[in-house]
């Protein structure tokens, strides 16, 4: 190849790369913020894990309501995942009309809005935290690859770029998600753990969300009424609100109006989980999370989630992770992650 050739296909190749990495970079730039831009950025990070891949995460604890108005244009597809707190986004702008989001801890987006304009809010008096993983369509089709023709057709239509394809939806996360979410959070704000753990959590993250949003899924619900839908999605919330100290089935069954057999038949059908089950879930996936977010020692993790015998408690941990809760925080804190760790 000629000297001439090789400078060409160099240059090729650099515009590759730098178009690339123009259309990963800066994913939430928020142009017209009324002079917020510098407190905005105080609250957010970002990280480039692959070519079309972003996570961003917000952490925030304010003392005063921040709110900023923008509008923009957007290249990705959005995963969002809303872990403590909440916000609120007004949007007023875009192909699916004005769309009033209140967004609170448990819950997750996905959704593509190629423009959008509106209004967020961050409320005071509360922490809040928040992760999104940004992935663009023709990377998202690659990682699918035959896997594309099973997820929501409304993400198909975005894979396949038809027009007026802007779709969002939202759901309750499941225990395993959130803890996975939990995570690459932390990861992200720490910045302790190596780019290719990172890339295994965003594609454990995805590949999660994206199996509970298969055709069909929210189908198991379609056996129960909306008021029963509504009733089980109670349940689990009271659960969650007293997962230390839980009521027996029948108190709960009463307390809900419904049979045992009903709230039961409900709960594996929304959830894939018996009630009891769930909760066994709920608890230790809460475990883990303390451990990667506070300086809790084994016992004091085991009574804040509810167990009084800790050889119990360190069995369970055990069969659902594989490893004992005093191996885990050990090696938890000993590469430095958790909340502190970027002061240490």
């Amino acid at each position: 190849m000629s000297t001439g050739s090789h400078t060409a296909a160099r240059t090729a190749l650099q515009a590759r790369k730098t178009s690339a990495e123009a259309a990963d970079a800066a994913v939430r730039q928020f142009p017209g913020m009324g002079g917020k831009e510098a407190q905005f950025k105080s609250l957010w990070q970002e990280a480039r894990i692959r070519p079309g891949v972003c996570v961003s995460i917000l952490d925030a604890s304010l003392t005063d309501d921040f709110s900023f108005q923008y509008q923009k244009r957007n290249r990705f597809i959005d995963f969002g995942f809303f872990l403590e707190g909440g916000f609120i986004n007004n949007l007023r702008h875009t192909h699916l009309g004005s769309l009033n989001m209140e967004n609170r801890a448990g819950q997750g987006g996905m959704g593509y809005l190629h423009e959008a304009g509106g209004t967020v809010t961050v409320p005071a008096g509360q922490n809040t935290r928040i992760i999104h993983v940004h992935v663009l369509p023709q990377t998202l089709q690659t990682m699918l690859g035959d896997d594309t023709a099973l997820v929501c057709r409304e993400l198909q239509r975005v894979l396949e770029n038809r027009p007026r394809h802007d779709f969002f939806k939202k759901k309750k996360l499941s225990p395993k998600i959130q803890a996975v979410a939990n995570e690459l959070f932390f990861s992200t704000r720490n910045r302790t753990e190596s780019r290719m753990y990172m890339e295994g959590k965003v594609l454990e993250l995805l590949a999660l969300q994206l199996m509970e949003n298969l055709p069909g899924t929210p189908g198991r619900e379609s056996a129960l009424s909306p008021r029963e839908q509504e009733r089980i999605h109670a349940v689990r919330r009271y659960l969650e609100q007293n997962h230390a100290a839980p009521p027996s089935l029948a108190d709960l069954a009463e307390k809900f109006a419904m049979s045992v057999t009903r709230m039961q038949t409900g709960f594996r059908a929304a959830y894939g989980f018996s009630v009891f089950g769930f909760l066994k879930e709920y608890r230790l996936q809460r475990a883990k999370m303390l451990f990667e977010e506070g300086d809790m020692n084994v016992s004091e993790v085991a009574w804040a989630i509810g167990y009084i015998n800790l050889s119990h408690f360190s069995a369970a941990y055990r069969k659902r992770f594989g490893v004992l809760p005093k191996a885990y925080m050990q090696s938890i804190r000993a590469c430095g992650r958790g909340p502190s760790a970027s002061s240490r």
